[in-house]
């Protein structure tokens, strides 16, 4: 049978829902849509695309039954964007839709703009078009292993959703880490909200928790059915697993605290005994040989004051005078971390970052020794992974 002539059946049609989760409320915000027609999948766009239309139909009477308004997020296919050119007839069909009852504020459109065969420009007017519709736009099937942050900033979508559910504790595990720390440092600074979907277990769970996901979606909270779930049906168990990670992270913080004030005490004491930089190294070497693979000092403008004292793969102490006179002020929140430490008078712990000589990723203790100079002192991966304080 000819594709034309393939006759659409509303009958043959399934709507299925998957439930998405918020992280503030831990209830079940809404749904992805999903479809079924028992059609071939090979449908031209324009039958595809009347299909399409009545599942979104079906989908929002079946949502205004429920006992509360759920959001449903919808799958628009690239061509209603392109060659089909039916944005406006996709507007249409969503204004009826509001007249029946449904309410724009909580549709979604979540858009592949890998499937998308126009330029960046043209899919930036389309987003830019919908949002001024009142709408908001998710970039769908984003995966950490292939981010584009460029695409990200043209196009400023309302939401971003990421698929974890390649995300295994392996080797790899620290480099998804940073990506993901990436992504999310990226949303704040454009306003966008995470969305993680393809969440199989705890782990990547608090992955996209800790990375600052409002949303959660995937196997973890039900695969897509028939019907929608009641709003609180999985809170106790999402509160449970998040509940563990605030736990777990408040034991990690304490123990940071309490080995900050450990090196503040180890530090001021060793200060008041050693009278120059180089007496001082030397005791501090000795003191944090565990914690720490090398030691250096700086002025407020970032120039170094002192060598490196750098330990080796023997736990040997080397001064290296390499680094003696440059200025570190270009590292990002150099200058923040100067002046938080003349305003609290005591040291801190920065995020986790990668070093640039050694390619670690490591954590920097610094302490402020006087008005104009400051300690710092790199703690070693080992330590760190053994602390599990990569976080």
């Amino acid at each position: 049978m000819n594709q034309s002539n393939i006759d659409f059946n509303k009958d043959l049609l399934h709507v299925y829902f998957q439930p998405v989760i918020n992280a503030d409320k831990y209830e079940v915000v809404g749904y992805e849509v999903f479809g079924e027609s028992g059609k071939p999948d090979n449908l031209s766009e324009e039958h595809a695309w009347e299909r399409d239309k009545q599942l979104y139909i079906t989908a929002v009477k079946k949502a205004l039954k429920m006992d509360y308004k759920p959001r449903l997020f919808f799958n628009i296919r690239a061509a209603v964007l392109g060659p089909l050119d039916a944005i406006e007839e996709l507007l249409e069909l969503f204004t009826k839709l509001e007249s029946e009852g449904w309410s724009r504020e909580n549709t979604v459109f979540e858009i592949n703009a890998g499937d998308y065969e126009g330029t960046l420009q043209e899919l930036t007017h389309i987003l830019l078009y919908l949002k001024a519709c009142g709408y908001d736009v998710s970039l769908d099937e984003v995966r950490v292993t292939d981010t584009h942050l460029d695409k990200f900033s043209a196009l400023e979508p309302t939401l971003i959703k990421v698929d974890v559910s390649d995300l295994q504790e392996t080797s790899a595990y620290y480099t998804y880490s940073e990506i993901l720390d990436t992504l999310a440092f990226f949303a704040r600074k454009l306003g966008t909200t995470l969305h993680f979907t393809g969440v199989e277990n705890s782990h990547q769970l608090h992955m996209a928790w800790r990375n600052g996901g409002r949303y959660f979606q995937g196997p973890l909270f039900g695969d897509p059915a028939f019907e929608g779930i009641h709003v609180d049906s999985l809170k106790s168990k999402t509160e449970e697993h998040i509940h563990s990670y605030i736990d777990m992270h408040q034991r990690s913080l304490k123990r940071q605290t309490e080995l900050l004030s450990t090196m503040d005490r180890e530090v001021k004491a060793a200060w008041s005994k050693h009278t120059s930089v180089k007496t001082l190294m030397k005791a501090l070497v000795n003191t944090f040989h565990e914690e720490s693979f090398r030691m250096y000092m700086c002025n407020h403008y970032g120039y170094q004051q002192s060598v490196n004292w750098t330990k080796d793969e023997f736990g040997i102490w080397k001064e290296d005078p390499g680094a003696e006179g440059k200025n570190w002020s270009w590292r990002v929140y150099f200058l923040d971390h100067v002046m938080e430490m003349q305003f609290n008078k005591n040291g801190m712990l920065s995020d986790k970052y990668r070093d640039i000589e050694t390619n670690e990723i490591i954590r920097t203790y610094s302490f402020p020794l006087t008005k104009d100079l400051y300690l710092f002192i790199d703690l070693d991966p080992i330590y760190l992974y053994k602390k599990n304080w990569f976080s």
